[in-house]
């Protein structure tokens, strides 16, 4: 009994104690400034947004969604002062039209009234992933260490090899014919072949033979002759002549394992090639076929690292100081990361971690091929990840990082497309070819007339071709 007395009597002493304490007071907020706003789509997904108006009380949102997102029936709720009242024609929490801009107003204790106006874009980031089909190296015909690069033209895909360039319909693969090669003097030059080929915006091919300062013959000359075909039907020109002048750098120096062309050629474009082992890339104005001078601007970048072997540019849109992505090194290994460079400084805006660190699964670690493509809006890399004896085919989704390069903290935002860890091993390196030494590869995209999807074709050396359609759904 004295044990149950004790007990009360300390039940009744806290009661009595906090009885005694004076009850939270809720201080109202004044004011009718909106901290954040919270839209949900018609599927249930939902953003936060911290909000910060302009000097009119404007505000624009983006969010990710679907393309096929009905914008006449969005949610929206807003956080205002506790003590302030939102008035709007249309209920907070109930359907919204959001086709055009929506206002509501909030009211302060004192009366005071601030009219807010949002306007709302659903960046269509939600896609579909087709593939057209594969074909290995043996059904292709490859030549062991021969092929590194493609191109699309129309409707149809080109594969480089060093001897001969043919062409596949780009919908089914079946072989459609073989370039012209009439008047193509590589052969004349110290280094007769081709290591790579690329296309244009506008579907004009080119390529040209290489350049390496290493075992270079005695009386070799440094020439490069870039050639072009305005189509598969069409017999090349000559774009430029460069007798490659490097002398300012020192180490190793390859020209032609990478180049990179945007704009049409025959009206304006750049194109970009990068130098293996350093970080410089050559870029060459063209106006009407025509490069505006022989001699390349050299451009000294800066990302923090050193490059490595094949140095991939690839511009975001046309234009002299366009920003750019370029391939991640680390001692002389090519990692899979991305790296948004700024056109203007040639220093990275936003610069990822290697993207397998951290993770149990034995990714193959190594990317040097990737291609760069706006939807719509939605802004996306497909980049090939590899080793000496497998490949993986990728997608990731960049528009946060080159909306917000500082504010990009995490790898997580950029994965839009994950490894298919289970199937990763569908598609390796055919085994009449052996490894891929050098993890050689390219990535190469056409987007269609409306924007809503593109074809990307995939080559790995040694490996095969895989080619998808990317939709928007």
């Amino acid at each position: 009994m004295k044990t149950i007395d004790k007990i009360t009597v300390s039940v009744l002493g806290l009661l009595l104690m906090f009885s005694c304490q004076e009850a939270d007071t809720l201080v109202p907020t004044t004011g009718n400034d909106i901290s954040g706003i919270t839209i949900m789509l018609p599927d249930g997904t939902k953003s936060d947004f911290t909000v910060a108006p302009d000097v009119n009380n404007m505000i624009n949102l983006e969010m990710d969604g679907s393309i096929k997102t009905d914008l006449t029936k969005i949610r929206m709720s807003v956080n205002a002062p506790n003590n302030a009242i939102v008035e709007s024609s249309i209920p907070l929490g109930q359907y919204m039209d959001f086709t055009k801009p929506v206002s509501f107003d909030v009211i302060a204790a004192n009366g005071d009234k601030k009219t807010y106006t949002v306007e709302l874009k659903v960046v269509p980031t939600a896609i579909q992933v087709d593939e057209l089909w594969r074909k290995t190296g043996s059904q292709l015909n490859f030549v062991k260490h021969n092929n590194g690069g493609l191109a699309i033209s129309g409707d149809y895909l080109v594969i480089h090899e060093r001897t001969k360039f043919d062409y596949y319909n780009l919908k089914d693969g079946t072989k459609a014919g073989t370039l012209s090669m009439e008047g193509v003097d590589w052969n004349t030059l110290t280094r007769t072949v081709p290591l790579f080929i690329a296309n244009d915006d506008a579907g004009n091919i080119v390529s040209t033979n290489f350049y390496m300062n290493r075992w270079m013959p005695k009386d070799g000359t440094s020439t490069i002759h870039m050639f072009w075909w305005e189509g598969v039907n069409a017999k090349p020109k000559l774009l430029f002549s460069y007798d490659v002048n490097l002398d300012e750098f020192a180490g190793n120096k390859d020209v032609g394992r990478k180049f990179y062309v945007r704009g049409n050629i025959k009206e304006h474009a750049f194109l970009y090639m990068g130098v293996s082992f350093q970080n410089v890339f050559l870029r060459w104005e063209i106006k009407n076929g025509k490069p505006v001078s022989q001699q390349p601007e050299k451009i000294q970048y800066d990302p923090g690292y050193q490059m490595g072997i094949m140095p991939q540019i690839v511009p975001i849109e046309l234009g002299e100081n366009s920003n750019y992505f370029i391939s991640r090194y680390d001692e002389g290994k090519a990692k899979v990361a991305i790296t948004y460079m700024n056109g203007h400084t040639n220093k990275p805006l936003y610069s990822s971690s290697h993207h397998v660190q951290g993770i149990f699964h034995q990714w193959l670690g190594g990317g040097t091929a990737f291609d760069y493509v706006d939807l719509m809006g939605a802004k996306y890399m497909f980049y090939i990840e590899g080793d000496v004896n497998n490949w993986m085919r990728e997608i990731y989704n960049v528009r946060l990082v080159m909306k917000d390069p500082a504010g990009t903290t995490t790898n997580t935002q950029l994965l839009a497309h994950t490894r298919k860890w289970n199937g990763w091993l569908e598609f390796p390196i055919d085994p009449a070819y052996g490894a891929n030494v050098n993890t050689t590869a390219d990535v190469v995209t056409q987007i269609a007339p409306d924007k809503k999807s593109v074809i990307v074709a995939f080559l790995y050396t040694n490996g095969g071709v895989m080619v998808w359609k990317v939709s928007l759904m």
